[in-house]
């Protein structure tokens, strides 16, 4: 038998005597199996000596199955090398602290999918040696949180760069028309004075539309709604009436074609099309010919679409339409309106899902599904 083998031989012997000590001791064992985290006992090889139910959970593996295997096994392979030698350092001067301070940690499971976990280790000294003892917490739901706050922060910073951009530009044109008007020393005549007041009008239904949205990014995440039937004709009425100025003043055609009812939040849904059809009045080209249409799919979802007949769209634009400030790329000096990632945000909240379908020189599809 060669030396190797010996060792593994002991190893294994050494691992299953450890094992054995600590599940002979029923209150060891019970306070192991009683940790709302993931436990891993390991010896000074890196060898497992122990995992308890949670981690069994959490990583998909039986037990038994990892019992003597290398913890290299959760681990992605090209960190094998530095682990070891992290290994060797806290078996040599071991100390209770957490593990991998800045740094993002994750568990491979069985099925060699992966989730971010958080770690403490510890150590014990037993009379077949000292173990090390890892205290496991699967960080998948804070990561989540985590990354959804920043995502809205990201947001909110973009969108308040969006919204306070269009407010002063509405607020200085109902500020200078004002200052006009009030001048009596300026000659104005009556075509004039109406078009002035019609401007100012039309920026203040702007800022309103501006503020309805800035509610409405802000109440997204925080209210509980109620999803119910409602006529989706209604509210796209109710859309293109709030938009009559821009289509008016841009020359467009808007046609609507089997508008089929749906499950949702009808306030929410309106500031979807609201937004939609304000994209496609932007970017709809000269004279925008614009589709509103719905279908039924096979998967239970009604798809509801604003088709346009503008420049269309590249593919490496289209992959970022609905991120953080997406539609700005089109054209900053528009603004965005309410954004398109604020939409996804409120489809998605609505159990629904959006996309678009655009090739350049061929119009723009921006879709989004809910369920009927």
């Amino acid at each position: 038998m060669s030396s190797d083998s010996k060792k593994e031989i002991d190893i294994q012997k050494n691992i299953a005597y450890t094992a054995g000590l600590l599940q002979g001791d029923i209150t060891i064992k019970r306070l192991i199996e009683s940790i709302a985290e993931g436990v891993v006992i390991i010896n000074e090889h890196g060898r497992i000596v122990l995992v308890n139910t949670r981690f069994a959970e959490m990583s998909g593996y039986s037990k038994m199955e990892v019992m003597g295997k290398d913890l290299n096994i959760f681990i992605n392979h090209y960190k094998h090398e530095v682990h070891k030698k992290h290994l060797e350092s806290f078996f040599a001067s071991p100390r209770i602290r957490p593990m991998g301070v800045g740094l993002e940690l994750t568990v491979h499971r069985k099925d060699r999918t992966t989730f971010p976990v958080e770690i403490s280790i510890s150590f014990l000294d037993t009379e077949s040696g000292r173990i090390g003892i890892a205290f496991i917490t699967d960080n998948t739901e804070r990561k989540k949180a985590l990354d959804a706050l920043t995502r809205r922060n990201m947001e909110l910073d973009a969108y308040a760069h969006t919204v306070a951009h269009d407010l002063k530009s509405a607020l200085t044109g109902i500020s200078g028309f004002s200052d006009i008007l009030i001048d009596e020393n300026l000659k104005i005549d009556k075509d004039e004075r109406r078009e002035y007041i019609k401007i100012i009008a039309e920026d203040s239904k702007k800022m309103d539309t501006i503020i309805k949205e800035l509610l409405l990014f802000a109440s997204i995440d925080k209210i509980d709604i109620e999803l119910k039937k409602f006529s989706m004709k209604e509210v796209i009425d109710g859309a293109c009436s709030r938009l009559k100025f821009q289509t008016d003043q841009v020359s467009a055609t808007i046609s609507v074609k089997n508008i089929i009812d749906c499950t949702g939040y009808p306030a929410w849904v309106e500031e979807v099309w609201y937004n939609y059809l304000s994209n496609a009045l932007k970017y709809g080209g000269d004279k925008p010919q614009i589709i509103i249409s719905s279908t039924r799919t096979k998967d239970g979802y009604v798809k509801y679409s604003v088709t346009d007949n503008g420049p269309g769209i590249g593919d490496e634009l289209k992959e970022t339409l609905f991120e953080e400030s997406g539609t700005s790329k089109i054209n900053p000096a528009k603004g965005t309106g309410l954004g398109l990632s604020i939409v996804k945000r409120i489809i998605e909240k609505l159990d629904g899902y959006v996309s678009v379908d655009s090739s350049l020189g061929k119009g723009s599809e921006f879709s989004f599904y809910l369920k009927e």
